[in-house]
C-alpha cells in the first residue's frame, strides 16, 4: 500500500478509526526531523490545508508566528513545531498524548497550559488536531516559487488531447491494437518483453469477474475452451457486456466515486436514513447497462431537473449523485463543500476543495473559483416533496394513495410548525430588538458567552434570539458593503477609534458622517445621524445606548401603528419606515436567511418537536419507499445566490463578490458567468464541453484502473500539478480521444481495452522483471487481483446456487440471518456505522468520494471466511444439493463423482489426481464434534471457497 491509497477526509470532523489506523501504518515511526519525514500523500496535504492550517493561522500564529514567538514557539512550519519552544517539541508525530500542542488545546482542568488562552477551540477543531498529530502531522508544502512556466499552460492534464502516431515496434506479431503498440514500445525501450497470452480458462474467468463480478460456470468455461475461433474472446466480451449483471458490477465502481450510502451520517435527532437513495443506485446500474453516453450521464447527475425529459422522469434519479452525500449535522457550508469536492475530484480529477480557505497551493485554482462553484450549489435547493419516478409496484393502489395522503398531511404539519416559529421570532425581534441588541452588546456579541443565560433572564429574553442578534450583527459588520450601510457604517467608523482618544475624535466621526450624508444620503440614515449628533457619544457604550434608544422609539411607533391598523403595515413616516426596513425588512440586519433558520429559529424543546415531526414524515417516506419511488433531486432556488469569497473560509467573514462561473484554468480567456438560474446545467455542460479533454482522461484512467488494478495515472482523483504524470501519456490521450470519438461509450472502451494483448497477458511473476519494475507500471504482465467484497460474497452465492438476480429496489440488510441472497450492490450502506464486514474487506468508506479502495490483508478476513455463518450456510446449501443429486442418480454417485462435482461447482474445473485422492480421504475421515452442523461435504465446499484459486483473479 502506498500513501496515495490513503483517503483522508477533508473536513475537521471527517476522520474514521480505520482511516487513521491506515495513515499511521503508512507513516510508521514518523521521524523527529521534518527533513526525514516521508512525502505526504495528496489526501494528507488536502486535509492539512483545509482543516489544520486555518486553525493555526486563525488561532495560533498571532502569538506564535513570524512576528511574535511567545515562549520561543512558532507554529508556521512543521520544522518549527518539531523544534518547539521553551517547553521542548510542540508535536510528536504519531503520539498526540505526548504532544504539548494537543494537551494545550484540550484545556484540561488543572493544566497550566491552555491554548488559545482566552477560549477553547471548537470540539471539531480539537479532534482534527488530535487526528492530524496521530496520523503523522503531515504538512502542506510551501507554495512553489513562481517561474516563467504557468501550470495552466504547461501541466499535462490541462492540455488539449494529442493524437500521436502509433509507435513502430519490433514484435509486430504481438500487436493487436494501438494499445499494444504503445505498451510494447515502452517495454522494448527498457529491454523487456510482455508476458505470454493467458489460456482460455484464465481469460474467461478474468473477463467474467471483471465485467460481471461473479465466476463463469463450468459449462461456460468448457464451451469457451472448446471455441478456437479467432473472434471467440470478442464474442465472449460482447455476451458479458449484454448481461444485466454488468451494470450491477460496474455501477458499484461508480458508486464508490459518488460516495453512495443509504444514510446521512450523524445528524443528532434527525432520522438518518435516506428512504430513496436506492433510486440513484438503480439509475446508475441502468445507465451502465444501457451504455448511456458518459457525457449524458454527467449532465443528468448534475442537472437532470433542467433537461427536457418529456414523459420519462427516470433521469431525475441521477441527481442523487449530489444529494446522497454526508449531511454534517445539516451544516450547509460543509454539504456544499462536499458537493464541490465530489465534482472536482470525482469528475475532473482536481482538488478544488483545497481552495476553500486560500488559493490552491499548487494548482491554478484560486479561492474565487471555489466560491464561484459554491454559489452554484448554494443557489440550488432540495424540495420538500421529491418527484416520483417509476417503482416496482402499482403506485395507484389504495394502499399507496393512503400513504400519499398521510405524507401530504405530515409534511404540511411539519412545514406549518416551522413557519409559525419563524413568525414568532420575527414578531419578537421587531417588538424587542432594542433589548436584544442591548443584551448582545453587553455580551460583546459573543453568543457562546457564559453570561448568556443570566443576561437573557434579566430582561426576560430568549437566549437563542440573543445569539441570533449577536451572530447577525457580527456577520453584517464583516460584509464587504458594511461601510456603506446606513446603520452599520456609522458603527464601524466609531468602532475604529482608539479607546483612549474616542471622546476627542468622536466629533471628527460625526463630521465625516455629515459629509457622507450630503454626498451619498443612502449611506447614513438621517434618524441615526440625528441621534448621534444629539448624543455626542464619548465611548462605544454611549454609542450602543444611542442605537438602543433609537430602536426603542422605532418599536413604540410600530406598536402604535400596528394597533391602529389592526395589522402590520408600513409606517406612515418614510424615514421611520426606511429605518424599520433597515433592521427588519427582507434584507434587514435582523432578518434570518434560510441557511440560518435551523441555527437560531428553534430552542431546544422546539428543535425536539420539529425533529419529531420530521421523523414522522420520514417514517411514512420509508413505508412508501418500496411502493412510491422518488428521485432525490435538487432544483434551482427562486433567486440565485450571489456568492462572496469567505475570508479564510470563514462564512462569518464574507469578502469580495464573485460570479457563478466555471474554473478559469479549464475555460480560458473567454470565460463568462453562468446565466441560467443556479448555473448547474451550464456547469455540467462545461465539464463535458470546455473541460472534455480532462474529463475524458479522468474516466478513461478510472476504467483502466478498474480493469488492471492500477491506473495509467496513479492518483485517479488528483490530476493536479503535484500528481505523478501518466506512465504512458500518449496512450492515455489516445484512449481519451477514442472515447470521445466513440460517443463517450464506456462499453466501447471496455472492448478496446479487453481485446488488446496487454489485457490478455498471463499474470505470472518474472523475478528479473520484478527487480526492474516491481509495481508493474510498464504493464509487462496482468496484475493478479483479489476479489473485492462484493465479488467474493456474490461468488459464494453463485456457486452455492442461491444468488438472487432480482434487480433494483430498496436496500436490504445483508449481514443478518437469514442472509438475503441479493447481490451485494443492493446491501444497506450505513455511513455512520458501516458494517464491520465491509470494513474488514476494504469497502470504500462513503464519507467522501473514494478514488480507490485499500487493499489489505488482515487476520479478520480469514476468520470471516472460516467462521462466518453466511459462508457456512452457502457451503451447507451446496453440499445439500450435491448430496441430493448423488442420491437421485442411478446408480447413486460414489465419492469420486461427488468430489468431481464439488470441484466443478466451486472452482469450475475437475480435480487432479492428487486433489481427488486427498478430498476422498477427507470425506471419509471428516466429522466429529468440531464439525457439528456441517457435513463432511459441506466442510470440503467451504475449504474450496477459502482457496486462493477461488479468491484471486489471474
Amino acid at each position: 500500500m502506498t500513501n496515495d491509497d490513503v483517503v483522508l477526509p477533508r473536513k475537521r470532523d471527517r476522520f474514521t478509526t480505520g482511516a487513521i489506523a491506515l495513515i499511521v501504518a503508512a507513516t510508521l515511526a514518523a521521524p523527529s526531523r521534518a527533513a526525514d519525514a516521508p512525502k505526504p500523500s495528496p489526501e494528507e496535504v488536502a486535509f492539512f490545508e483545509t482543516s489544520i492550517r486555518p486553525i493555526l493561522v486563525e488561532s495560533c500564529q498571532k502569538c506564535h508566528g513570524p512576528k511574535k514567538q511567545q515562549s520561543g514557539l512558532r507554529v508556521d512550519s512543521r520544522e518549527a513545531l518539531l523544534k518547539g519552544g521553551d517547553l521542548g517539541p510542540a508535536v510528536t508525530p504519531g503520539k498526540p498524548g505526548e504532544s504539548p500542542l494537543v494537551k494545550a488545546v484540550l484545556h484540561h482542568e488543572g493544566d497550566d497550559l491552555k491554548m488559545p488562552p482566552d477560549k477553547k477551540l471548537p470540539d471539531a477543531a480539537i479532534q482534527a488536531i488530535q487526528k492530524w498529530v496521530e496520523s503523522g502531522a503531515a504538512w502542506g508544502e510551501s507554495a512553489p516559487v513562481a517561474t516563467a512556466d504557468d501550470p495552466a499552460k504547461t501541466h499535462w492534464a490541462f492540455q488539449p488531447l494529442r493524437r500521436t502516431p502509433t509507435p513502430t515496434v519490433k514484435d509486430q506479431g504481438w500487436v493487436k491494437t494501438p494499445i499494444d503498440a504503445r505498451i510494447l514500445a515502452k517495454l522494448e525501450q527498457e529491454g523487456m518483453t510482455p508476458s505470454p497470452s493467458a489460456d482460455h480458462r484464465t481469460l474467461i474467468r478474468r473477463a467474467t469477474f471483471d465485467l460481471l463480478g461473479v465466476p463463469p460456470t463450468a459449462a461456460e468455461i468448457e464451451a469457451f475452451e472448446a471455441d478456437h475461433a479467432p473472434d471467440a474472446f470478442a464474442r465472449l466480451v460482447d455476451r458479458l457486456l449484454a448481461s444485466p449483471l454488468y451494470g450491477e458490477r460496474w455501477g458499484r465502481h461508480w458508486l464508490d466515486v459518488a460516495r453512495y450510502a443509504d444514510t446521512k451520517g450523524y445528524v443528532f435527532t434527525e432520522d438518518r436514513r435516506y428512504p430513496f437513495a436506492f433510486t440513484y443506485r438503480d439509475y446508475v446500474i441502468d445507465a451502465f447497462n444501457a451504455d448511456l453516453p458518459f457525457n449524458t450521464f454527467i449532465v443528468q447527475q448534475l442537472a437532470a431537473d433542467q433537461l427536457p425529459l418529456g414523459d420519462d422522469p427516470q433521469p431525475l434519479a441521477a441527481m442523487g449523485f449530489l444529494t446522497v452525500g454526508r449531511r454534517f449535522l445539516q451544516d450547509r457550508n460543509e454539504i456544499i463543500d462536499d458537493r464541490i469536492d465530489l465534482v472536482g475530484r470525482g469528475l475532473l480529477g482536481l482538488t478544488i476543495a483545497c481552495a476553500r480557505c486560500h488559493d490552491h497551493k499548487f494548482d491554478p485554482i484560486p479561492t474565487d473559483d471555489y466560491y464561484s462553484l459554491y454559489g452554484v450549489f448554494a443557489s440550488s435547493v432540495e424540495p420538500n416533496e421529491l418527484p416520483r419516478v417509476k417503482g416496482r409496484t402499482d403506485d395507484g393502489s389504495p394502499e399507496v394513495k393512503d400513504l400519499e395522503q398521510k405524507l401530504v398531511q405530515a409534511r404540511k404539519t411539519r412545514d406549518e410548525y416551522k413557519v409559525a416559529r419563524r413568525a414568532e421570532v420575527d414578531d419578537d425581534l421587531e417588538a424587542r430588538a432594542s433589548k436584544y441588541l442591548h443584551a448582545a452588546y453587553d455580551l460583546k456579541f459573543d453568543g457562546r458567552s457564559a453570561g448568556l443565560q443570566p443576561r437573557a433572564a434579566k430582561d426576560d429574553l430568549r437566549p437563542e434570539r440573543i445569539r441570533e442578534v449577536a451572530f447577525l450583527w457580527r456577520k453584517r459588520l464583516k460584509a464587504t458593503d458594511a461601510q456603506n450601510h446606513p446603520v452599520l457604517g456609522p458603527w464601524l467608523l466609531f468602532q475604529a477609534l482608539p479607546k483612549e482618544s474616542f471622546a476627542a475624535k468622536s466629533g471628527e466621526v460625526v463630521a465625516e458622517l455629515e459629509k457622507r450624508s450630503q454626498a451619498k444620503p443612502e449611506t447614513v440614515h438621517p434618524l441615526l445621524l440625528a441621534a448621534i449628533r444629539d448624543a455626542k457619544p464619548a465611548d462605544m457604550d454611549r454609542l450602543a445606548d444611542c442605537y438602543v434608544t433609537l430602536l426603542t422609539r422605532l418599536e413604540e411607533r410600530c406598536r402604535a401603528s400596528f394597533e391602529q391598523a389592526k395589522k402590520k403595515a408600513p409606517l406612515a413616516e418614510p424615514e421611520w419606515e426606511s429605518l424599520r426596513a433597515a433592521f427588519h425588512g427582507d434584507k434587514g440586519l435582523f432578518a434570518l436567511s434560510g441557511e440560518d433558520d435551523d441555527q437560531f429559529l428553534l430552542d431546544i424543546k422546539q428543535t425536539e418537536a420539529f425533529a419529531s415531526l420530521t421523523n414522522a414524515v420520514q417514517e411514512l417516506e420509508r413505508a412508501a419507499a418500496a411502493k412510491v419511488c422518488r428521485a432525490m433531486v435538487m432544483n434551482d432556488a427562486p433567486k440565485p445566490m450571489d456568492p462572496h469569497v469567505f475570508v479564510r473560509g470563514n462564512p462569518g467573514r464574507p469578502g469580495k463578490p464573485v460570479p457563478r462561473q466555471f474554473l478559469q484554468v479549464l475555460t480560458g480567456a473567454d470565460r463568462k458567468p453562468f446565466q441560467k438560474g443556479s448555473g448547474r446545467l451550464e456547469l455540467a455542460e462545461a465539464i463535458v464541453g470546455k473541460a472534455a479533454p480532462l474529463t475524458a482522461r479522468v474516466i478513461v484512467n478510472r476504467v483502466w484502473r478498474w480493469h488492471f488494478g492500477q491506473g495509467l495515472v496513479d492518483s485517479p482523483s488528483d490530476f493536479g500539478v503535484r500528481s505523478d504524470p501518466p506512465t504512458h501519456p500518449e496512450l492515455l490521450d489516445d484512449l481519451a480521444a477514442g472515447f470521445l470519438a466513440e460517443g463517450w461509450s464506456i462499453k466501447s472502451l471496455h472492448r478496446r481495452i479487453m481485446l488488446s494483448s496487454v489485457y490478455q497477458q498471463q499474470s505470472t511473476l518474472r523475478p528479473d522483471y520484478v527487480a526492474k519494475d516491481a509495481q508493474n507500471r510498464l504493464a509487462w504482465r496482468f496484475n493478479r487481483q483479489r476479489l473485492d467484497f462484493e465479488s467474493l460474497r456474490d461468488s459464494m452465492l453463485a456457486v452455492a446456487g442461491s444468488l438472487d438476480t432480482t434487480q433494483g429496489g430498496p436496500a436490504v440488510i445483508l449481514n443478518e440471518a437469514p442472509f438475503p441472497p441479493r447481490r451485494t450492490v443492493y446491501g444497506f450502506i450505513d455511513r455512520q456505522n458501516l458494517d464491520g464486514v465491509y470494513r474488514t474487506f476494504d469497502f470504500a468508506v462513503p464519507d467522501a468520494t473514494s478514488p480507490k479502495r485499500f487493499v489489505t490483508t488482515v487476520p479478520q478476513q480469514a476468520l470471516f471466511l472460516m467462521n462466518s455463518p453466511f459462508v457456512q450456510d452457502q457451503a451447507k446449501r451446496l453440499a445439500t444439493d450435491l448430496e441430493r443429486e448423488a442420491q437421485a442418480a442411478q446408480p447413486p454417485a460414489d465419492t469420486t463423482a461427488v468430489v468431481a462435482r464439488v470441484y466443478r461447482q466451486v472452482l469450475g474445473r475437475q480435480p487432479d489426481d492428487r486433489e481427488r485422492g486427498r478430498a476422498q480421504e477427507f470425506l471419509q475421515r471428516a466429522g466429529g464434534p468440531a464439525a457439528a452442523g456441517m457435513s463432511p461435504l459441506a466442510q470440503l465446499a467451504q475449504v474450496l471457497m477459502l482457496t486462493n484459486e477461488f479468491l484471486f483473479i489471474d
